[in-house]
Protein backbone atom coordinates (compact mmCIF):
# COMPACT_ATOMS: atom_id res chain seq x y z
CA UNK A 1 0.00 0.00 0.00
CA UNK A 2 1.51 3.33 -1.06
CA UNK A 3 1.23 6.03 1.61
CA UNK A 4 1.61 9.81 1.25
CA UNK A 5 2.66 11.69 4.38
CA UNK A 6 2.61 15.47 4.19
CA UNK A 7 5.07 17.75 5.95
CA UNK A 8 7.80 15.72 4.25
CA UNK A 9 10.57 18.25 4.91
CA UNK A 10 9.98 18.11 8.68
CA UNK A 11 11.63 15.95 11.30
CA UNK A 12 8.13 15.03 12.49
CA UNK A 13 7.29 13.36 9.17
CA UNK A 14 10.56 11.43 9.25
CA UNK A 15 9.70 10.25 12.76
CA UNK A 16 6.50 8.67 11.40
CA UNK A 17 8.37 6.47 8.91
CA UNK A 18 9.00 3.76 11.50
CA UNK A 19 5.23 3.20 11.80
CA UNK A 20 5.06 2.23 8.14
CA UNK A 21 7.96 -0.21 7.80
CA UNK A 22 7.99 -2.16 4.53
CA UNK A 23 5.44 0.20 2.91
CA UNK A 24 6.23 2.47 -0.04
CA UNK A 25 6.17 6.03 1.34
CA UNK A 26 5.99 9.42 -0.35
CA UNK A 27 7.15 12.21 1.94
CA UNK A 28 5.42 15.19 0.36
CA UNK A 29 5.56 18.89 1.03
CA UNK A 30 4.87 22.22 -0.61
CA UNK A 31 7.49 24.09 -2.61
CA UNK A 32 10.83 22.66 -3.60
CA UNK A 33 11.75 19.23 -2.29
CA UNK A 34 15.20 17.68 -2.13
CA UNK A 35 15.90 15.33 -5.03
CA UNK A 36 16.52 12.44 -2.67
CA UNK A 37 15.05 9.03 -2.13
CA UNK A 38 15.99 6.01 -0.10
CA UNK A 39 14.83 2.45 0.26
CA UNK A 40 12.37 3.70 2.92
CA UNK A 41 10.83 6.69 1.12
CA UNK A 42 10.74 9.08 -1.81
CA UNK A 43 10.47 12.87 -1.61
CA UNK A 44 7.64 14.50 -3.56
CA UNK A 45 6.65 18.14 -4.18
CA UNK A 46 3.00 19.12 -3.86
CA UNK A 47 3.68 22.36 -5.74
CA UNK A 48 2.99 25.82 -4.41
CA UNK A 49 0.91 26.00 -1.25
CA UNK A 50 -2.60 27.35 -1.84
CA UNK A 51 -4.87 27.09 1.20
CA UNK A 52 -7.98 27.45 -0.99
CA UNK A 53 -7.22 24.23 -2.89
CA UNK A 54 -5.48 22.09 -0.26
CA UNK A 55 -7.79 19.06 -0.49
CA UNK A 56 -7.89 19.24 -4.30
CA UNK A 57 -4.08 19.43 -4.49
CA UNK A 58 -3.67 16.44 -2.20
CA UNK A 59 -6.30 14.39 -4.03
CA UNK A 60 -4.67 15.09 -7.42
CA UNK A 61 -1.23 14.14 -6.11
CA UNK A 62 -2.60 10.96 -4.53
CA UNK A 63 -4.25 9.96 -7.82
CA UNK A 64 -1.17 10.86 -9.92
CA UNK A 65 1.11 8.81 -7.65
CA UNK A 66 -1.27 5.85 -7.09
CA UNK A 67 -1.45 6.53 -3.36
CA UNK A 68 -3.86 4.39 -1.34
CA UNK A 69 -3.50 6.09 2.05
CA UNK A 70 -3.04 9.76 3.01
CA UNK A 71 -1.67 11.04 6.31
CA UNK A 72 -1.87 14.85 6.39
CA UNK A 73 0.06 16.40 9.27
CA UNK A 74 0.25 20.13 8.42
CA UNK A 75 -2.20 21.95 10.67
CA UNK A 76 -3.66 23.91 7.72
CA UNK A 77 -4.51 20.67 5.86
CA UNK A 78 -6.44 18.90 8.60
CA UNK A 79 -9.85 20.55 8.37
CA UNK A 80 -9.87 20.80 4.56
CA UNK A 81 -8.99 17.14 4.11
CA UNK A 82 -11.35 15.95 6.86
CA UNK A 83 -14.24 17.73 5.14
CA UNK A 84 -13.30 15.98 1.87
CA UNK A 85 -12.78 12.47 3.26
CA UNK A 86 -15.77 11.04 1.39
CA UNK A 87 -14.32 12.27 -1.90
CA UNK A 88 -10.94 10.66 -1.15
CA UNK A 89 -12.69 7.40 -0.23
CA UNK A 90 -14.67 7.45 -3.49
CA UNK A 91 -11.30 7.27 -5.25
CA UNK A 92 -10.09 4.43 -3.01
CA UNK A 93 -7.83 6.60 -0.85
CA UNK A 94 -8.04 6.08 2.90
CA UNK A 95 -7.44 9.22 4.96
CA UNK A 96 -5.90 8.78 8.40
CA UNK A 97 -7.85 11.46 10.25
CA UNK A 98 -10.75 11.55 12.68
CA UNK A 99 -14.21 12.30 11.34
CA UNK A 100 -14.79 16.06 10.80
CA UNK A 101 -17.31 16.27 13.67
CA UNK A 102 -14.73 14.78 16.07
CA UNK A 103 -11.78 16.99 15.06
CA UNK A 104 -12.21 19.74 17.70
CA UNK A 105 -11.78 17.34 20.61
CA UNK A 106 -8.42 16.10 19.25
CA UNK A 107 -6.83 19.37 18.12
CA UNK A 108 -4.48 21.39 20.29
CA UNK A 109 -2.62 24.62 19.63
CA UNK A 110 0.04 23.69 22.20
CA UNK A 111 3.27 22.10 21.04
CA UNK A 112 3.10 18.37 21.75
CA UNK A 113 5.82 15.83 22.33
CA UNK A 114 6.19 12.40 23.82
CA UNK A 115 4.58 9.09 23.02
CA UNK A 116 2.53 8.84 19.86
CA UNK A 117 0.57 6.04 18.30
CA UNK A 118 -0.89 5.16 14.91
CA UNK A 119 -4.51 4.00 14.83
CA UNK A 120 -6.60 2.78 11.93
CA UNK A 121 -10.34 2.62 12.61
CA UNK A 122 -9.74 2.15 16.33
CA UNK A 123 -7.05 -0.52 16.01
CA UNK A 124 -3.57 0.33 17.28
CA UNK A 125 -1.01 -0.34 14.53
CA UNK A 126 2.09 1.27 16.08
CA UNK A 127 3.98 1.00 18.38
CA UNK A 128 4.08 -2.74 18.67
CA UNK A 129 5.05 -2.49 22.35
CA UNK A 130 2.12 -0.21 23.25
CA UNK A 131 0.58 -0.48 26.68
CA UNK A 132 -2.98 -1.65 27.32
CA UNK A 133 -4.18 1.90 27.97
CA UNK A 134 -3.07 2.99 24.47
CA UNK A 135 -4.81 -0.01 22.91
CA UNK A 136 -8.05 0.60 24.83
CA UNK A 137 -7.95 4.31 24.00
CA UNK A 138 -8.04 3.59 20.27
CA UNK A 139 -11.00 1.25 20.57
CA UNK A 140 -12.95 3.51 22.96
CA UNK A 141 -12.44 6.67 20.87
CA UNK A 142 -12.46 4.87 17.47
CA UNK A 143 -9.24 6.71 16.67
CA UNK A 144 -8.06 7.06 13.09
CA UNK A 145 -4.70 8.73 12.48
CA UNK A 146 -1.58 9.52 14.47
CA UNK A 147 -2.10 10.79 18.00
CA UNK A 148 0.06 11.83 20.90
CA UNK A 149 -1.14 9.96 23.96
CA UNK A 150 -0.97 12.44 26.83
CA UNK A 151 -1.30 11.44 30.48
CA UNK A 152 -4.03 13.37 32.27
CA UNK A 153 -5.88 12.92 35.59
CA UNK A 154 -8.72 11.26 33.63
CA UNK A 155 -6.34 8.82 31.90
CA UNK A 156 -4.77 8.96 28.47
CA UNK A 157 -5.91 11.82 26.26
CA UNK A 158 -5.45 11.63 22.47
CA UNK A 159 -4.13 14.75 20.71
CA UNK A 160 -3.87 14.72 16.92
CA UNK A 161 -0.29 14.69 15.63
CA UNK A 162 0.17 17.89 13.59
CA UNK A 163 2.91 20.32 12.65
CA UNK A 164 2.36 24.07 12.66
CA UNK A 165 3.00 25.83 9.39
Amino acid sequence: MKILITGGKSASALKLLKAFANQPILLADYGDMPAFSSAAYQMHSLGTRNDDTTAHTLLNNCLDENVEMLLPIHDFEIEAVAKSMVLFEEFGIEVLLPQPADLPKYLSTEKQSGDWALYQKGILLFPENANEAQKKLGIKEKLNGVFYTIDSPEGLKPVLFTINS
